[in-house]
């Protein structure tokens, strides 16, 4: 979750949508939005290839990337706790 007063200077880092960010992410975790929503996604603070960057994300695109992403984190999350 993001304090208030990023809450004021961060857009959502999806091409098109200037609603606030209201998460971040990191792009590694949200490129499953470019490949499986065809969304385009604008990364800040990236350098490449140590630091892939963060993305921000607005409510509804946060939901999206959660319903996208499901099988995949519980996946890993198993995987976590077996190993």
């Amino acid at each position: 979750m993001l304090s208030e007063r990023e809450k004021k200077e961060r857009k959502c880092s999806v091409e098109g949508c200037g609603a606030e960010a209201v998460h971040e992410l990191s792009y590694v975790d949200a490129k499953a939005l470019e490949t499986k929503a065809g969304l385009k996604l604008v990364v800040y603070r990236a350098r490449p290839p140590r630091r892939p960057g963060i993305v921000y994300l607005c409510s509804t695109h946060y939901k999206l990337w959660k319903k996208v992403t499901k099988s995949e984190r519980r996946a890993r999350d198993l995987a976590r706790r077996s190993g």
